[in-house]
């Protein structure tokens, strides 16, 4: 239940801004993502930025991603809200999906925001919810191991949080194929499906995909849809490249990371490799909160308000006052 009344847009508010632009990044595939970006009022650089990443049917217009604007705009935070291919306003720019495994595409977000922000001083953190927590973890483990090469202002990155992330996605599958959760795989092909942009639709190979039977679990519309469509083999295939599970140990930038005992969607087994790296107080840099109930990103409190804000508004304040 809670999944359900903390998604709702009700919760939904205006941002919190003194400046608002929109940049489009440009990609070597020839796609393109729209990043907004809100300048508070009296932002300097030393008051640093916060890359967001949106969940699977998100976008920067998301509640969540609004709310978590808003708050940290209230710090005096510089904010990017990224729409990911095929999202929100980069729809029309592109050609091709996001999933989770799109570690590239958040390398060049990192990239754009450190050239627009030019200063070795100016802290970027970075927060993912759900999809968008997966990517920025597989991101950050994708670099510490030499899978990417560190971008431009790498450096400068930390702290990351990760709100509720799918980083086993195998499991995750698993979870989906439970008839109580047929409801939450009706909703996502739907949106999926109906947001695919112009030039997707217009694919030969997205229209054969169309004349097959339509998927009923998130696993065959993966099967189907997502896997051809971003050039994996197979479903498995997919899951078994694009979870950031199998990266966690090589995480260096310090990393929260942020789930329920309840999550519906993400099963609290998946996060067995995040406890045993956050359990070296040593070498570890990623650190697990578990909460007592909170749904797949619900986190209510008695007045319905989202703690995942709160929680989002104080790590970051805590983190860059210390870097001050």
């Amino acid at each position: 239940m809670q999944t359900l009344i903390g998604a709702r847009p009700g919760q939904a508010v205006r941002p919190v801004t003194a400046s608002h632009r929109r940049h489009q990044i440009s990609l070597p595939d020839g796609d393109a993502l729209v990043m907004h970006d809100d300048q508070p009022e009296g932002w300097t650089p030393q008051c640093g930025a916060v890359l967001m990443l949106h969940g699977i049917c998100g976008c920067h217009a998301a509640p969540y991603m609004v709310r978590f604007q808003r708050r940290l705009g209230q710090l005096g935070i510089r904010t990017f809200r990224l729409d990911m291919r095929g999202c929100g306003d980069s729809a029309p720019l592109c050609k091709t999906i996001t999933h989770a495994g799109r570690s590239e595409d958040v390398v060049a977000a990192i990239e754009f925001i450190a050239r627009l922000i030019d200063d070795a001083d100016s802290p970027i953190g970075a927060v993912g919810v759900s999809l968008g927590g997966n990517q920025l973890l597989l991101t950050a483990g994708r670099v510490g191991n030499g899978f990417h090469t560190p971008p431009l202002g790498w450096d400068r990155v930390g702290p990351i949080l990760a709100v509720a992330p799918p980083l086993d996605l195998q499991l995750c599958s698993d979870a989906m194929q439970s008839a109580r959760l047929r409801f939450y795989n009706w909703y996502f092909i739907k949106h999926l499906l109906r947001r695919a942009s112009p030039q997707l639709r217009s694919r030969e190979d997205y229209q054969q995909m169309l004349r097959l039977p339509r998927p009923r679990t998130l696993r065959h519309f993966d099967r189907e849809f997502t896997a051809p469509l971003a050039g994996f083999e197979s479903e498995q295939d997919y899951y078994g490249q694009a979870s950031a599970a199998k990266v966690i140990k090589d995480i260096n930038v310090p990393t929260l990371v942020v789930t329920s005992d309840d999550d519906p969607l993400v099963p609290v087994e998946s996060f067995a490799p995040v406890a045993q790296h956050s359990s070296d107080r040593e070498t570890g840099s990623v650190r697990l909160h578990v909460s007592k109930g909170g749904g797949h990103h619900g986190y209510l409190k008695r007045d319905r308000t989202s703690w995942s804000d709160d929680l989002v508004s104080a790590f970051f304040k805590e983190a860059f006052a210390s870097r001050a």
